[in-house]
């Protein structure tokens, strides 16, 4: 091999490895506003700071208010995915709370949370996963977090404002343990193979079609 195109890969290679090292022991430090109220306009605002790099998003910043009937759909749904996510994730999604937390520097967080079921024993149990999960993050003095869940109808909103430090390299260990756990394997499984099966059926539905035709 030429001596030039050694040195070239050479220095290829290590600057790869640096940006590398950089990318997962440098923190993160992110800033952000999430806001979502039946009574007033959602709000989205994340900052991300890295080294002089600098990124905000706004997501709701520029849209129309939505419909009062759709927004209350969309968030009966969001419940429903909640409670769906409870019954399967509860003791995997608890552990990789607890352990993500001891990993985030908290600068500040704080979290107020109204939410709601059809059925109250459902809401109780919600409630129960979201103050296990929340248990964590509350033995920071910087974190306040309040649930209120409402037993007498639906209900779904939050407001969530912080500013922490993130390490990309101390997330990778809760991670991987979190996606090895049995039961997340097994969502992924089901969603994959649901997401197969649909985008299947689309061609195999213009194809009958085409031959009744």
């Amino acid at each position: 091999m030429h001596p030039s195109l050694l040195i070239f890969l050479s220095l290829v290679v290590s600057t790869l490895t640096l940006a590398l090292m950089l990318l997962l022991w440098i923190p993160f430090v992110c800033r952000f506003e999430l806001k979502r109220d039946p009574g007033g306009d959602p709000v989205q605002r994340i900052e991300v700071r890295w080294l002089f790099l600098s990124r905000v998003i706004d997501g709701f910043a520029a849209t129309e208010r939505e419909d009062p009937r759709d927004e209350k759909v969309d968030a009966k749904m969001e419940v429903r995915r909640i409670s769906g996510l409870f019954r399967t994730l509860h003791r995997p999604v608890t552990t990789l709370a607890r352990r993500v937390a001891q990993r985030i520097n908290f600068r500040e967080l704080s979290c107020r949370a109204t939410f709601g079921l059809d059925d109250p024993a459902e809401t109780g149990m919600l409630s129960g996963f979201l103050y296990a999960a929340f248990a964590p993050l509350t033995r920071s003095p910087a974190v306040s977090v309040r649930l209120h869940p409402v037993f007498h109808e639906q209900a779904f909103a939050y407001r969530v404002r912080g500013s922490l430090g993130v390490t990309v390299g101390r997330m990778i260990i809760p991670v991987i343990t979190f996606l090895c756990d049995r039961a997340v394997r097994g969502m992924i499984v089901r969603h994959v193979h649901g997401s197969s099966s649909s985008s299947d059926s689309v061609p195999r539905t213009r194809g009958a079609e085409v031959l009744a035709g």
